[in-house]
């Protein structure tokens, strides 16, 4: 092959994911353009401006992939391309775009902050989860297990050690929890506590469904059991490191998210009877995903050289994904609303929140100073605060 037929051969082989960057550029350009201040332009300017964006798009489409040349052209342009956070966002919450109540685990404890903004600190805790209907809240620390109210009124508590990972059941009758190795179970008044398996270190999922029906990981296992009886439902093969585990809203699909090596992680799905119907392996470090609260989409959060996306995934076909946002540094966690219109995600570098309409990043409301906002009193220098979920309406 001479040098020029070897030249045209490279030029015509597609750069990985160039779609998929072209897509993520598009959704930057377009929030960047939402969030601008409106100026009136000389009509004088029309043709350089013109000629100038036509030529960048050029240069843009020789130097490099598309999409990347693209975003990075306007962030020289503008002198932003080290800047981490949305421009001009709200210094504090004033309220949610949405119905429901979002609760929120800070270095000062949980707290759940209503839909108009109010925010109510529930105790010093390390962890929490809302209850089904968003009645109760059960919160731990180290040796405690405890139920308490949205305004932080005790129902009961549970000494046990290194309890971590509670979840309730759909009805609220049962909660499981790790104790250490061991997952426990425990009726939703306090009563009954028990043992049930040992398990990793994965918060455990109960079937929305099926109130009895438990999934979690054991060493080389991904198991659904009768969390009454201890009954094996099914089990699947899960030899690598999990890292979440959760169920679609329906209880047809479990994803199991487990980590292929320092750079990759896979994602599995499984239906109600335990057949894996899909698996795929994700460039990145896995940070989060959630199950949006009336289909099969899945958010998602990955991060990979310094960068963070938020993609939203079809767990019936996992190669059908959609990029939603990007941006330096790192995201932290996503929620969905609870109607499936809003995606709230964590923006941790930037210590900022980003209301999102649903997957149109043209739609954002951003908020800033999260620190600080749940250290009242305080520096604000502490972790940054982390999203547990978006309930359901007072």
């Amino acid at each position: 092959m001479k040098d020029a037929e070897r030249r045209r051969a490279l030029l015509g082989i597609m750069p990985p994911d160039e779609l998929g960057a072209q897509r993520r550029a598009w959704s930057l350009a377009r929030a960047a353009f939402a969030e601008r201040e409106p100026t009136p332009w000389p009509r004088r300017h029309t043709r350089g401006l013109v000629v100038a964006a036509a030529a960048i798009g050029v240069v843009a489409a020789i130097l490099s992939p598309p999409g990347r040349a693209v975003i990075d052209e306007v962030r020289d342009a503008v002198g932003t391309e080290r800047v981490v956070g949305v421009p001009k966002a709200r210094p504090a919450l004033f309220s949610l775009p949405a119905k429901g109540r979002v609760l929120v685990t800070a270095p000062t404890g949980p707290w759940v902050v209503s839909a108009d903004g109010a925010k109510r600190r529930l105790g010093d805790y390390e962890e929490a989860s809302w209850s089904p209907g968003g009645r109760h809240v059960v919160v731990s620390r180290r040796s405690q297990l405890v139920a308490v109210t949205p305004k932080g009124d005790s129902r009961w508590s549970l000494a046990r050690p290194r309890v971590h990972a509670a979840r309730w059941s759909p009805s609220g009758f049962r909660i499981a929890y790790l104790s250490g190795a061991n997952l426990r179970v425990v009726a939703g008044d306090g009563t009954g506590d028990r043992r049930l398996d040992a398990a990793a270190d994965v918060a455990p999922a109960w079937r929305p469904v099926e109130d009895h029906l438990l999934a979690y990981v054991r060493r080389g296992g991904l198991r659904v059991v009768d969390a009454d009886t201890t009954r094996g439902v099914w089990t699947a093969d899960a030899d690598a490191a999990p890292l979440q585990l959760g169920w679609s809203s329906d209880g047809q699909r479990l994803v199991l998210v487990t980590e292929v090596d320092r750079g990759r992680f896979a994602l599995s799905t499984f239906d109600d009877t335990g057949r894996r119907r899909q698996f795929l392996v994700f460039p990145g470090r896995f940070v989060d995903a959630a199950f949006a609260p009336d289909d099969h989409r899945l958010a998602l959060i990955r991060s990979q050289a310094g960068r963070s996306e938020l993609l939203v995934v079809d767990a019936d076909g996992l190669r059908r994904q959609e990029p939603v946002f990007e941006g330096a540094g790192r995201f932290s966690d996503v929620a969905w609303d609870p109607g499936g219109s809003w995606l709230l995600l964590g923006w941790e570098s930037a210590d900022q929140w980003l209301f999102m309409r649903s997957t149109d990043v043209s739609k954002i409301k951003a908020v800033s100073s999260l620190r600080k906002q749940f250290d009242p009193g305080g520096t604000g220098a502490g972790a940054f605060p982390r999203i547990e979920g978006w309930c359901c309406p007072e």
